[in-house]
This record gives C-alpha cells, sequence and structure tokens, in this order.
C-alpha cells in the first residue's frame, strides 16, 4: 500500500503541489518540522458487523524519503486505542477490530512529538441493502441493480462479486461518480458470467488523497454488503 500511496502523491507533486516538494537533495533546514505520512484503512463486513482498523505513518522531507514512524502515545480509533505491530521493512501498523454497527464516521487520532494532537476524520455511506430486479442477470441485456446507499461519489466505486456454485468468483466494477443508487448494467459486462447460481454481494469503496502543510494521508474505506442469490440466464 505504501507504494501505491508514494505514486498518488508523486501524481500530486506533478500537478503542482508545493505542499509536498519531493526529490530534495538538500538537508532539512534546521529547525524545520518534519512532514509527517499516514495511511489509514477501515473495513466493515455488513454480514458478521466486523470492523477493522489500520493505521500507518512515515516521517520524512518527502514520502519518496520517508521513513517508518512511531509515536510514543501510539494511535487510537474511534477513541480506542490500536495495537502496534512491527512489519517486515520497519513499518508500523497500528490496528484495531470489534464487532459494531456501521459508523457516520471515522476517527484516528494521534498525539505528535511537540504533544500536539492529530484527529482525522474519514465518512462513507454504507450499503443499506441491495437487490437485482428480477433475481436475475441477462448475458444478452443485462441487468437491473438497486443499492440502497450506493450513489457513488467522486472518488468512491463500486465491485459486484458473484460466486458461482464452485466457488469462482467473477467481478463488475462501477465507479463514481454516479446519478443515483439505481445502476442498469449493460450485457457487455454480464456476458462473462456463465449460466446459473450465483451468490452475489457488493464492495463499496472510498480514496481519499489529502497533502498538508505537516500531515498528508491516505485514508480508504470498504464496506462488505451481505450476500444475495441471483441467477444468470442467457
Amino acid at each position: 500500500m505504501k507504494q501505491v500511496y508514494r505514486i498518488i502523491i508523486m501524481i500530486l507533486l506533478a500537478a503542482g503541489v508545493a505542499l509536498l516538494s519531493g526529490c530534495r537533495e538538500a538537508p532539512t533546514q534546521e529547525g524545520k518540522l518534519p512532514h509527517h505520512f499516514a495511511e489509514f484503512f477501515v473495513r466493515y463486513l455488513q454480514g458478521e458487523k466486523e470492523l477493522k482498523a489500520h493505521a500507518s505513518f512515515f516521517e520524512g522531507d518527502s514520502i519518496a524519503t520517508a521513513v517508518p514512524k512511531a509515536f510514543a502515545g501510539g494511535a487510537a480509533f474511534q477513541g480506542n486505542s490500536m495495537e502496534a505491530r512491527n512489519l517486515p521493512g520497519g513499518t508500523i501498523r497500528y490496528s484495531y477490530e470489534q464487532r459494531s454497527d456501521y459508523a457516520d464516521s471515522f476517527k484516528f487520532g494521534f498525539q505528535d512529538d511537540f504533544g500536539q494532537k492529530r484527529e482525522i476524520s474519514i465518512a462513507m455511506a454504507p450499503v443499506d441493502s441491495f437487490a437485482v430486479q428480477g433475481g436475475q442477470a441477462s448475458r444478452s441485456t443485462g441487468m437491473s441493480l438497486y443499492a440502497r446507499g450506493g450513489k457513488l461519489t467522486q472518488g468512491e466505486s463500486m465491485v459486484l462479486l458473484f460466486n458461482d456454485e464452485e466457488n469462482k468468483a467473477s467481478t463488475i466494477m462501477l465507479t463514481g461518480p454516479s446519478a443515483g443508487e439505481l445502476y442498469s448494467i449493460p450485457a457487455a459486462k454480464v456476458e462473462a458470467l456463465r449460466p446459473g447460481q450465483y451468490t452475489l454481494y457488493l464492495v463499496k469503496k472510498k480514496r481519499v488523497a489529502e497533502p498538508g502543510d505537516s500531515l498528508s494521508f491516505l485514508a480508504d474505506i470498504e464496506f462488505y454488503t451481505s450476500t444475495i442469490e441471483v441467477e444468470v440466464v442467457e
């Protein structure tokens, strides 16, 4: 994930985001505060009501030269302390897991080396329920999907995951922004599925890349719905 984050920040650099100017050969100026980079991840499983969160931090003049960072007070998620784990390469991952309802927003917090409390909030509307019209997806005419809470904004996407009777998975990708919660999916996206019975669930995703003066972060949220039965026909 760190590699992906670096690529995103480099794109921002190319676009002229002066806040994150990287690739500097000169040493950090004396007295200048270090720049921190953070990666946040939230995953929610609707069926199990399982919530997981990860956070990792890095420090340096640019993301290209940043090194793993740990804070003396650790990190918190929704006001709860996160468990620190050492990963290969020296990265420290802060983790939290619990069973709970989906929240309106998710808050990560930490206290930097200068005693300043930092809090980052991220949010994404959940998919409360969804249905396929007629319970069928047609290889020749497509399918109609209604997902309550499934309207996609910029930076959001939704993956339809089909599992057949042999537990082989196939996917259809939808990207935002979308006009609403009703999707008419063309036959071209369905024709790869073989006729038969499937279970279907949705994964709604959101990614936020936010540059800042002293803290830049990349945040991902994934919401996994419960499953429904769908028949694929010719």
